[in-house]
């Protein structure tokens, strides 16, 4: 059996940009914001990522009449694979995708109207 050399803590490089964006903190904050100002019936979260999980814990305690929604995204291959998480215990409901004309019936029309000119949905879009 060949061993790997094991690594060298003096082998550097230099980090052009570190960049942290915040988004799962800033996504806890206000779902648990919303929650407790009795701003919304239901929150609903796209994500697989369990860094949300004690924000969502506490809004199960702390506004228990806030229906927790969660779209829990899986490749079609490993819908009976994956192990239930803390998130789907946590939520009141749980789905594994939105379907394309759900997500089309959520988007704004091609063309909105203002009070000026419309403004319509860029080609690229």
């Amino acid at each position: 059996m060949r061993y790997k050399k094991p690594p060298d803590k003096t082998d550097k490089v230099e980090a052009w940009k570190l960049e942290e964006k915040q988004t799962d903190v800033n996504l806890a904050l206000d779902v648990y914001r919303d929650a407790i100002r009795g701003q919304a019936e239901q929150l609903v979260i796209c994500t697989n990522d369990t860094d949300i999980v004690p924000a969502l814990r506490r809004v199960r305690e702390d506004a228990p009449d806030v229906t927790l929604g969660l779209v829990f995204p899986l490749r079609p291959n490993d819908q009976h694979r994956r192990p239930a998480s803390d998130l789907q215990e946590l939520a009141h409901w749980v789905r594994h995708h939105i379907r394309d004309e759900e997500l089309a019936a959520a988007q704004f029309p091609v063309r909105v109207p203002t009070r000026k000119k419309p403004i319509d949905k860029p080609d690229y879009w």
